[in-house]
């Protein structure tokens, strides 16, 4: 089933930024950032904005945008990565609100990162929001770029 009201929140930029117990370190000469193996999560959150493609700057988006229906079902599965999917029930039984999509996003990124690996550690490295997308119907991958 397609979600054309997804557009708009595809459309997003973000950065989920992620805060270590043991601060992550960059990678040789690269812009790349590996966590030690044994570094935990201690805060994770999804900053997300909206490009302006006539001034060529990112903006905060404003109350109206984030009010905007999402995607239309009483529920999603999400997942990120190879992590399990986490189902989110849309708070009023029928769509998300882009805000309650993003809380989703992080939420989901909040119970699976944890899990991943880059580098040896969790993966502080693939941390900017491309949208999310469905192959198969049932679950939304999310997807992070570096």
């Amino acid at each position: 089933m397609p979600h054309p009201e997804l557009e708009f929140f595809n459309s997003l930029t973000g950065k989920l930024e992620i805060e270590l117990d043991t601060p992550a370190e960059p990678v040789a000469n690269l812009l790349n950032l590996q966590a030690s193996p044994d570094a935990r999560i201690v805060r994770l959150e999804l900053k997300a904005e909206v490009f302006d493609r006539e001034t060529d700057e990112s903006r905060p988006l404003t109350p109206a945008e984030l009010d905007g229906v999402a995607f239309r079902g009483s529920s999603i599965l999400l997942q990120s990565e190879d992590g399990e999917p986490v189902s989110h029930a849309a708070p009023n039984g029928s769509h998300f609100t882009v805000r309650e999509l993003l809380r989703a996003v992080e939420e989901t990124e909040r119970q699976t990162r944890g899990g991943s690996e880059w580098l040896g550690g969790v993966d502080v490295h693939h941390v900017y929001f491309e949208g999310i997308h469905s192959d198969d119907g049932d679950v939304w991958e999310v997807d992070w770029g570096s």
